[in-house]
This record gives C-alpha cells, structure tokens and sequence, in this order.
C-alpha cells in the first residue's frame, strides 16, 4: 500500500504546474444568536497549492439584497476569523498537489425587524475572482468568478418573530477520485432549527467580478447572477463525467461519481430548507474534485453464515432466532489484495437498539503471504433482543484501506428474533367484592395480592381514577416482591368522600421482561351514599307581619327539626341594620336533630327612612353535605301618632321689593307639640343662596328649631329678576307629617339714570345759594354701568369743565354766562342735557 501512496504522489508532482487564482469554493452560514441578532459566517475553501497567498482577502463585504424587488437593503464588512487545513479521508492517500485551507469570515449581525421583514425574504451575497486555471470542465477558468449566495426568510412573519438559522453543511472532502472507481462522500448537513433539506446538483455562479476587478470597486449588483460557462459535453446534470456522473442525494446528501477521466472538476450543490413544507431559505456550495489514475484496488469479500449450519447466509433469507437456541452468527472476511488492511463492522438499517455485540477478529491485515487469507468474527444478539414480530435488516460491512477511498462488501442480514416465553402476573384482592357502597363513618380494609408464575420481581399499586390517594386519606404502599406480594389497603369514609358519588380504583400488578413492563389490573368501585332530608323551621306565631305601636313588646318562639338527626343552629338578622341598635335580642340553643330560639322586642322607632322592618332566622345544618339554610322572616310595622309642627316668621308679608343696597333680614320659628327632633332648611328656587350672597342659618332640637335669613339687595339679585326662597321645616319620626315651608319672592329695584335730573339754571353770585351746578344723588354706579366721567362743552363745542367724581361741583369760574351742554358717561350708557348760567 505505501508503494501505491507514493508511486501516485509522484504522478502527480509530474503532470501538474502550479499557476495562480485560489478560490476552490464555499457557502454562508446564518445562525441565530438571541431576539434578532444573529452569526453570519462566510467559509471560503482556498487552494494551497495553486492559490496565490496576496490573493488572500484579510477583510471582505457581503452585500444583502429583499428578494421581491432585489434592492440593496445593506452592506457588512467581516473580519478573516480563522484558518484550517480541511483534512483527508485516510492519512495514507495523501498527496502533495491537493492542499485545502478553510478560511471562516465571521461578524455578529442585526436584522433590525422594521427592515427584514418582507414575506418574500432575502439573500446575501460575496463574489470573488478568480478560480483556478487547472479546472478541466468550465470555459477560462482562470477568468472564472464565484458568487457565494444564501437565501434566508424574514424575521418578523404575521407581526409575530420568525427564528431561522441556516443548514449547516458538512465539512468537504479533501480526498481524490480516482478513474472508474466509485467515489461517494457525505456532503450533507444539519439544521439547528429541525427544518428538512433538499439537496440537489446546481450550475455554480460566476457573478459579476472579472480578472481585473476581482473584488466589487461599483456599486453590487443584485441577482439573477451570471453562472459559469460549461464545456461542451458537460452541464448541470453532468458536472464530472462519468458512469453514473457526479450527483447528490436528494434526501441524505449523499454525494457519489465513478469519474470516466482524470482531471480537476469544479461543480455546484444546493441545499434547500423547508419547513412545514414551505421553503424558507437555501445555501449554495461550489466546490472541486481532483481526479487521479490510481492504482487498481480490489473489493473486500465479506459472508456469514448461522452457527451450527453449513451454508451460508444468502440474499434475501430470513433468519429465524430461536430466543431460547443459539443466537451467534459467525462472519468471515477477507480481501483479494496482498498486505491488505480490513475491517469489520455492524451497521443496522431499519432499527435503532444495540443489542448485539460482533466479537472475535473485527481487523487485521490479510494475504501477508501466510495461512491467513481471512478473518472471523461472531455477531451475537442478547438474551432480550426481540423484533417484535417484524423482519430486522443489519448491513455487516467490510471495508479496506485503499486509496482515494476504502473499497468495501456488504450482507445485509434478514432477522427475525422472538421474545422469551413469559406468563404475565395475575392480580387479586382479599375481598370478593368488586362494587362497595358506604356511608360516613365506614372504613374499607382489604389486603391487594400481586402472584408472577414465572418467579420474577412483581410490584403491587393503586391509584385512583382521576382523583389522588392523598385527597382521601387513603393509605396504601406500593411494594415489590419475588413471585408473590401483598399490601393492605385502607380507606376511613368522612365527609371528603361523600362529596363525589363514585371512586373508582386501579389495582394494578407488574414485571419487568426484558426492558418491558408487563401490567395486569383489577378495578374496584367505591359508590358513598350522601343521602340528606332538608331540615324545617317555624314559629308559634300564626302569621310573619306584625303591626306595633311604638313601646309595645313583642316576644316569638323559633324551632328547627331534622329527620337525619344532624346538628342545628338557628341564627337571626336585621335586613339592613343591626338586631343590638334596635333593642332586639335573640337566643337560642341547638343540638342533634333540634333547635329553639326566642326573640324579644320592645317596638321603637329609630330609622327616619321607613317605619317597616325585616328580621331573617336561619336554620343551619352541621352534615356532609348540608341542604340550603331554611329562612323564617319577620316583618314589622311600627306606627306612633304624630301631629304636623308648625312654622312662623317675624315677616308679616311673603313678597318683598328692595333698594338696591337695602339689608333685609328674616327670622324662622318651628315648633312641635309632639317634641319630635325638627330642623329647618333654606333653598333657591333654580339658584344658590351663597351665589347671590344670602346666608342662612338655624338650629334644631326636640319640638323647636329657630333660623335666620339675612341679605343684602345687591346687583346680581336684581340681574336674576324675581327670587324665590324655599324655608323647610322637616320632622324626625316614625311616621313623619309633610315638610312645612314658607316660600318668599323677592325683587331689587336698581336707579336709573333717566330720574337724576339736575337743575337746568345755576347762579353762581356768593349769595349761597344756587352757587354750584351739581347732582348731589348721582349714584356711582347702576349694577351694569360705572360712573366714568362728566364733561361740560360751551356752544362752539370746547370743553370748559371735567370731572371723574360723581359727587362733582362746577361753580362755571372763567365763563361768560350762557347755554352750556353737559355729557355724563357711564361706559355702558350716556345722559345729555344743558344748563344756564347767570350771576
């Protein structure tokens, strides 16, 4: 083997020149960190060998597009996170001209939600050129761009978040291919999020950059992006020749060829995301495969046959595995190839359990010129191994260590494997009943019995059915014996359980076979009898209404019976106020089946509101399940004779005319010969005493109550026209008389500037009299109107006079007798008139 490793190194070295360009392929990667921040990863596969190191990007920008209309939505710049080499298959098969590094780009990202959130999605991009000019199936490699590209869905779908991170894609083969030799690989992935991919072969993207603009300088370009030129006789469903070509597995991703012709082949592959069976997002990888002439290497040989039979295991038979025979198949293996490293393994197909073991000889080297031209191992299945009925499939695989890849040989064994014979555990109780019907008081005691014939481990348990053991204070232990077991069970009846009209309980007996639980059960029902007769109440009173005069005594008996003997008590209670507040007393006694009270009462009246009053006895039960409280009402009409007080004033009159100005004052007198507790109260009749500057005041007492109403005529009294004043005189009794009330009208009389009329004539002589024109009564003001001014004109129109005092005095010094004209102004109102002056 290590003669063929280097003879094919060598091969190598000879038939292929390094030239420049590096790319080999790569795809993004989305991850989803928290809320709306997430992990954009770019992995970029750079050709060690051939790829110029200044071509090596240290920093990039990736451009992201809305899928609907291919607008720019962003840029991002990402940061050279890491470098690894991407490793072979088989260390062995190692070869100086294939030399892979994985360059992972990584930058922690925000899609802001009132951004990315458009149903159609969207998709990031990078492109770089070049690729390398050995490709042997696309036209001007070494002028060949790659566009990196992922779909990804919003991340706000229906005003809710929509989380999604991208499939994440197996690492790539570093290994070869070789001529007509099959080649497969396993180039799928996973999803974080659970979502299904597809995977298919895809043309690869070439994008926009070229050899002289290897990286964007203008402004990116959006999709559709151009896709690399094929040669002739290749496409996307032939991207290597081959019989079969190059292609993947829609479902597993697998990735399988058995090439035609050496040389370096580039091809795309597609994995799309879907969930619930709509697609949300895909990833694209480009990546290359080197094919080689490689020395011939020969299939292993693998066969198997049941121990203590001649003939071996053919396709298609079905082995039966008796569980109580022998359960070993022994496997032989060997390979045609001198000095040839082997290896065995299991793998099975439609199952999951590991219940086998493949001991013996599972590797080694054969044909080293010796005896041993084959290895033997021995498949065993465990003692509990069962198929339950169905055919089993397990592959039993022999692989070599040859180069590019293992050759391997496979059987697929056809099983079936019945279970132990096992006689399931048998329940019982101590009781032959089944059905128990119980009453308060009861105890129910038995003891569960649990038998296994088979002798193995058998448990005893209960439960109930939809109600827990410890609600009830049921006692019972689940216990665990050999063969047989037994525990008691326990159950004291009070009031709890009367509460529902039936339990039903699961007793319940298990083993364990082989892994699995095998249960039989017996059920019970518990069925209480919560049977009640509704108590009675009454009274030695004939009748339930009852009219009293105030000071007169009442006195009744109250009595409860039961029939079921369960313990009373009666109770009583004012409808709306306490039985204390009014002098009422009640007393009683109760006990098993009976119960007596007494009510007493010396009728009073206390609530000025109503003159009826209702007292409520109730008749409690003390029982599981207690009937409604039976009610007993009295109803009480208390009276008392009562005469109408009276009410007076000091005011002879009821309608009253006042100067503006003028005070006015009333006083009110309310007697009761009864001595019943009065009060008086005055009102407005569509006003507020208090708005117009009225006050009121009184006191009140037992028969009298004494008020005053004082005022003084004012602008806003007169402005409301006529008053109305309403003085109330209320009484505080049982049976109250109407309110007695006095009702007066009141009017302001305001001046009015039309009656001040001043003398038309003055003569101011020095005799003393008549020296001065003057209104000596002119008011300041008329509620709506204030005194501004008075001017006094001569007859061409000069003012000879002004005053702004309304109590003005003109003795006309510095003018000539005559006719003057005089204007009073109030601001809202003016008066004219003239005078005559004579000395």
């Amino acid at each position: 083997m290590k003669l063929r490793v280097l003879l094919l190194a060598f091969t190598l070295l000879v038939c292929f020149k390094s030239y420049a360009t590096h790319i080999v392929g790569g795809e993004f990667e989305l991850k989803h960190i928290v809320n709306y921040n997430y992990r954009l990863t770019l992995n970029l596969y750079f050709d060690d060998i051939n790829g110029l190191p200044g071509a090596l990007d240290q920093t990039i920008t990736v451009n992201f597009f809305e899928k609907g209309t291919n607008r720019l939505i962003m840029t991002q710049q990402m940061f050279m996170r890491s470098r690894t080499p991407v490793n072979y298959t088989n260390i062995d098969c190692t070869v100086g001209n294939l030399k892979t590094s994985k360059i992972v780009y990584s930058e922690t990202i925000l899609l802001d939600p009132n951004t990315f959130n458009s149903p159609q999605g969207y998709y990031v991009t990078w492109e770089r050129c070049c690729r390398n000019r050995t490709i042997n199936n696309i036209v001007r490699p070494e002028d060949a761009a790659q566009t990196f590209y992922m779909e990804f869905p919003p991340v706000v779908k229906n005003g809710a978040p929509f989380q999604n991170s991208s499939p994440v894609l197996f690492p790539p083969l570093s290994d070869y291919a070789c001529v007509n030799e099959l080649f497969y690989y396993e180039f799928n992935g996973t999803d974080p999020d659970g979502d299904s991919i597809v995977y298919d072969m895809v043309t690869p993207l070439n994008g926009y950059t070229t050899p002289a603009m290897p990286v964007y300088t203008i402004t990116p370009r959006p999709a559709p992006y151009p896709t690399i030129t094929w040669l002739p006789g290749y496409s996307a469903g032939v991207q290597v020749q081959g019989n079969p070509p190059i292609n993947i597995d829609k479902n597993t991703g697998q990735l399988i060829m058995r090439p035609s012709s050496k040389g370096l082949y580039v091809f795309g592959v597609r994995a799309q995301e879907f969930r619930n069976g709509q697609k949300i997002g895909e990833v694209r990888r480009d990546f290359q495969v080197l094919v080689l002439d490689c020395p011939k290497n020969q299939t292993p040989v693998v066969v198997a046959k049941e121990q203590g039979k001649k003939d071996f295991y053919k396709k298609g038979d079905v082995l039966r595995i008796d569980p109580n025979g022998n359960r070993c198949i022994d496997v032989f293996f060997s390979d045609p190839d001198r000095s040839e490293f082997v290896s065995l393994r299991a793998r099975p197909v439609n199952f999951s359990r590991q219940d086998f073991t493949l001991q013996g000889v599972t590797s080694g080297m054969i044909n080293q010129g010796t005896s041993t031209d084959s290895l033997k191992a021995t498949l065993c299945f465990a003692e509990c191994f069962d198929t339950e009925g169905k055919v089993y499939q397990l592959d039993l695989i022999v692989k070599d260590d040859g180069c590019s890849l293992p050759r391997q040989d496979t059987v697929r064994l056809n099983f079936i494997i019945e279970p132990i014979p096992n006689t399931p555990p048998t329940v019982d109780l101590s009781t032959t009943q089944r059905v128990f019907n119980v009453k308060n008081g009861d105890v129910l005691s038995f003891d569960a019995l649990g038998f296994d014939a088979d002798n193995d481990n058998v448990t005893i348990s209960a439960k109930g059915q939809n109600f827990d053991f410890g609600s009830q204070g049921i006692t019972f232990q689940t216990k665990t014996e050999q063969g047989q077991v037994s525990s008691p069970f326990q159950w004291n009846i009070d009031c709890n359980a009367l509460k529902q009209d039936s339990y039903k309980i699961d007793f319940i007996v298990s083993t364990v076979v082989c892994d699995k639980t095998v249960t039989r059960t017996e059920t019970i029902e518990v069925r209480p009898d919560n049977t009640n007769n509704a108590p009675t109440i009454s009274t030695d009173k004939q009748t339930r209404v009852f009219d009293l005069v105030v000071g007169e005594e009442f006195e009744a008996k109250i009595f409860g019976n039961d029939v079921d003997m369960h313990s009373l008590a009666l109770l009583a209670a004012g409808n709306g106020f306490n039985l204390n507040d009014l002098g009422m007393s009640f007393t009683s006694t109760g006990g098993a089946g009976t119960a007596e009270g007494t009510f007493k009462w010396t009728a009073t009246c206390r609530s000025p509101q109503s003159n009826t009053l209702r007292v409520t006895f109730n008749l409690k039960e003390a029982a599981c399940n207690p009937s409604p409280d039976q009610t007993l009402v009295f109803e009480f009409r208390v009276s008392a004779p009562n005469n109408a007080p009276t009410l007076t004033t000091d005011q002879p009159v009821r309608t009253f005319e006042l100067e503006l100005n003028e005070p006015f004052e009333a006083n009110f007198f309310g007697n009761d010969v009864d001595l019943n507790k009065l009060s008086l109260v005055a009102a407005g009749e569509g006003f507020s005493l208090e708005d117009i500057g009225m006050t009121f005041t009184s006191q009140g007492g037992d028969g009298t109550a004494n008020g005053k109403l004082v005022w003084i005529a004012n602008c806003i009294g007169a402005e409301k026209g006529p008053l109305r004043i309403k003085v109330n005189l209320n009484e505080q009794t049982c049976s109250p008389a109407p309110d007695q009330q006095i009702t007066m009208e009141f009017r302001v009389k305001v001046p009015v500037l039309a009656d001040y009329v001043p003398a038309n004539i003055f003569t101011p002589n020095g005799d003393g009299l008549n020296d001065y024109f003057e209104i000596p009564a002119l008011p300041q003001d008329f509620c709506t109107a204030q005194f501004a001014n008075i001017k006094i004109f001569n007859r061409w129109g000069k003012e000879v006079f002004l005053s702004k005092d309304n109590r003005f005095k003109w003795d006309g010094k510095d003018v000539n007798d005559g006719v003057y004209f005089y204007v009073i102004d109030y601001g809202t109102t003016t008066y004219k008139g003239s005078v005559t002056l004579v000395r």
